[in-house]
């Protein structure tokens, strides 16, 4: 499980190192980070010479010492690899870094260089527990840099098998999402795409919006579903809109859960 420190400001990173603000450096230098493959999918990137951890979205560019063109799957733990981006960097902890257009390897490494961040990697990826539920982040951008929230959770059904081998069920109903409380608030410019990082990847993902003017209504009727692309392992809701009300339902092979958040 990943459990991700998130707040709605931005800071600007240059090779090697993070300085705050909103504004992109004039140098286009990458940054040179190790390589961890983590969980079920996950990664964390270690600055070098900086240690500095944060993960990346992975671009369709990614590269070896040759040039040659490779996948994710390519890369090797202990990999040394220039990341070349737009620089911005989420302040969380770890960092996420979405703007990412081009990763290279620079280094073969070995598996074992990597040993030296386990407790690290243990820290943010620890064996889940089968009974708890995922959650679900939104990233977007905006005018004043990369924005990351956490999404609303109302609903589940969630099974699972406990220490003893003994199947359990849990079960919560939810009103329409039109009247879950102190839903977030996602502040966008206009319409715009919204990348949801689950802690566990769903099989299936179903977005449904409704006018905000809905708000507080107890049958808001069968709303209006969003188009949903998988791409580099993550969800995208496309277009999303302005005064907008979004349910975002998962489907695992352990149940399914809802999640909510207000566009404004």
């Amino acid at each position: 499980m990943k459990k991700w420190k998130c707040c709605l400001t931005a800071i600007v990173i240059a090779a090697g190192s993070m300085l705050v603000g909103c504004q992109e450096s004039s140098s286009a230098k990458p940054i040179e980070a190790m390589y961890i493959p983590a969980g079920e999918d996950g990664h964390l990137m270690v600055g070098e010479g900086t240690g500095n951890v944060f993960t990346v979205t992975m671009p369709d560019n990614i590269q070896d010492k040759n040039g040659k063109k490779i996948s994710e799957e390519d890369l090797n733990r202990g990999d040394i690899v220039a990341i070349y981006g737009d620089e911005i960097m989420l302040e969380s902890y770890p960092g996420q870094y979405p703007g990412v257009t081009k990763i290279k390897v620079v280094k073969e490494g070995k598996a074992s260089d990597a040993d030296q961040y386990q407790d690290i990697l243990d820290e943010f990826w620890p064996e889940k527990d089968p009974g708890e539920l995922p959650y679900l982040n939104i990233g977007y951008r905006a005018s004043y840099g990369e924005v990351s929230a956490a999404a609303t959770r109302g609903g589940y059904s969630w099974s699972y098998a406990d220490k003893d081998g003994v199947e359990q069920n849990k079960t919560a109903d939810s009103a329409a999402v039109t009247q879950w409380p102190d839903l977030p608030v996602m502040n966008v410019d206009g319409t715009t795409d919204m990348e949801l990082y689950f802690d566990t990847k769903p099989e299936k993902v179903i977005t449904t919006a409704f006018p905000a003017e809905l708000s507080g209504e107890s049958d808001p009727g069968a709303g209006a579903e969003a188009e949903v692309e998988e791409k580099d392992g993550n969800y995208i809701v496309k277009d999303v809109q302005k005064d907008m009300i979004y349910l975002i339902r998962g489907e695992w092979g352990n149940g399914w859960v809802e999640f909510g958040f207000d566009v404004g």
